[in-house]
């Protein structure tokens, strides 16, 4: 398969293969070892363990299978249709089914906002026979753009739900403030406007409003590449994780613990793709030397979006025929 981003094909042909590379997409991401200040198979929090993810990733999957079900019974033969859509209604519904089947808190909401209209553009593209990465890019564009005030009410339901570390700081529409669902009713916020307002805060946010440029554009050729040099899925895994890492300061840890804590973990994570990351001796130590240091900090220098973005690398990956 060609690197190109333009070469890349849709090789799943169903939605019982979709909702696969979804599972698998999130197992991969949590399972990654050892992505420096991640919950993962051989670290835990304090409260949050490797094993409520796994619970997490499980419990939300009849939730993808109705969603992408639902959407593809819609015709898609206007860009109306893209509005029946509802991301904010799976929003709520996924993290309603994540708190209910474990008790670790917020562990997937990330994976739960950046896979849904990555699952929602790939489905339309299986519904409409279209299968080239520029197609998915394109409806992609169109879930988020035409996703509603209501799709965004739903959302911010669902995240107080969870209490999670924000989406960032913005004047308006705070997610803690009782009267921002009035307001963004009033005021007719849909979802790629909410995300505008926080995207110099958030990752995830500056996604939806670049039409998830740092997963598709940065992380998922650069994945292809390294996964074709070691076929490894882990050593893709993480080291894409790092490389993310080092182009993009991770906003969970500049919203925790400032703007330098995250700059220098980048520098450190730049330093060590530089020995080739886990793929080399010398970098496996300093990735293992980097994990040991974040996690005695308790989650304050967790670059956690950083690993919310690579749920959307593998999804991508696999979608696009990633096997091993």
């Amino acid at each position: 398969m060609s690197l190109q981003g333009t070469n890349f094909n849709i090789s799943i042909k169903s939605i019982n293969d979709l909702i696969r590379s979804l599972s698998l997409a999130s197992l991969l991401e949590v399972a990654g070892w050892p992505k420096p200040g991640n919950v993962h198979r051989t670290k835990n929090f304090k409260n949050t363990k490797f094993e409520h993810f796994l619970a997490g990733i499980v419990a939300i999957q009849p939730n993808f299978r109705e969603f992408c079900e639902k959407i593809f019974q819609i015709p898609f033969k206007n860009e109306e249709d893209y509005k029946k859509i509802e991301l904010g209604l799976f929003f709520k519904n996924a993290i309603e089914e994540m708190i209910r089947w474990q008790g670790g808190g917020n562990v997937l909401l990330g994976h739960i906002l950046i896979l849904a209209p990555l699952a929602a553009a790939a489905t339309i593209c299986l519904k409409t026979k279209q299968y080239n990465i520029e197609d998915l890019k394109n409806n992609l564009e169109k879930v988020i753009e035409k996703a509603t005030v209501n799709d965004t009410v739903n959302m911010y339901k669902a995240i107080r739900l969870c209490n999670p570390g924000g989406l960032g700081k913005i004047k308006q529409y705070d997610i803690n403030d009782e009267n921002s669902i009035n307001d963004i009713i009033s005021d007719k916020i849909n979802l790629k406007r909410i995300f505008d307002l926080s995207k110099e805060y958030d990752l995830i946010s500056l996604e939806y409003c670049t039409s998830f440029n740092i997963i598709l554009n940065e992380g998922l050729p650069y994945f292809f590449k390294v996964f074709s040099q070691y076929s490894d899925i882990n050593i893709a895994t993480v080291n894409t994780y790092l490389k993310l890492l080092s182009l993009n300061p991770d906003t969970l840890i500049i919203r925790k613990s400032g703007i330098n804590s995250a700059l220098n973990i980048s520098n450190r994570a730049l330093k060590i793709l530089k020995y080739g990351g886990i793929s080399s001796k010398k970098g496996l130590e300093l990735v293992i030397e980097l994990d040991n240091e974040l996690q005695k900090e308790n989650g304050r220098l967790n670059p956690g979006t950083t690993a919310d973005l690579i749920s959307g690398v593998l999804f991508s990956a696999l979608l696009f025929g990633i096997r091993f």
